[in-house]
């Protein structure tokens, strides 16, 4: 009956049995090429997994997502520690400047100063120190946004310039320079 149905459509058994062999053969070398690539695949996965002091993988994943773990707890301290510090900044005196000279023509030697002491706001205080033979005086006026309630001399401000980093300290600088009187002989 098996045969009567492969003779009317005109195959011979013959062929049917060589392709069937065929078949098989085929699905050998795919089998073989399969088994050789798992047992490829399988020595690899060993070799990784057993590392160099034979500790496996899973417990490399863990101790390293522990210490990932770490490092953002590490970094959430920092962040932290440095949001205080520049709110600390805020208050503190950052921004300096000095200004020496010659407050009286009796004295030579520029012991006369003008101490300028701002925060990164530009607020702060410049104190003045003026040396003659008499005696020292000391003057402490305060500076809220760059500017004093108190009238500044000519070397109070150009402190404050020098403080706030501006192109005007140094042109008044220039002139303090030229006000000079030359000693002549």
């Amino acid at each position: 009956m098996g045969s009567g149905i492969f003779q009317t459509i005109g195959i011979g058994t013959d062929l049917i049995v060589i392709v069937l062999i065929a078949l098989v053969l085929i699905q050998f070398v795919l089998i073989f090429t399969i088994y050789s690539k798992y047992r490829r695949m399988n020595r690899r996965l060993n070799h990784f997994t057993e590392g160099n002091d034979g500790a496996n993988l899973e417990e490399v994943i863990i101790k390293r997502f522990s210490e990932i773990r770490q490092v953002v707890k590490n970094e959430k301290n920092q962040n932290r520690d440095i949001k205080q510090i520049n709110d600390k900044f805020l208050t503190t005196f950052c921004k300096i400047g000095l200004v020496k000279y010659d407050a009286f023509k009796e004295m030579s030697g520029k012991l006369s100063f003008s101490l300028a002491l701002l925060t990164e706001n530009h607020d702060g205080i410049i104190i003045t120190s003026m040396h003659s033979r008499e005696g020292c005086f000391t003057y402490c006026k305060e500076v809220t946004n760059e500017e004093s309630y108190y009238i500044l001399s000519e070397e109070e401000r150009l402190a404050l310039n020098v403080a706030i980093g501006t192109e005007g300290a140094n042109e008044a600088a220039k002139k303090r320079e030229e006000k000079k009187p030359e000693i002549s002989y």
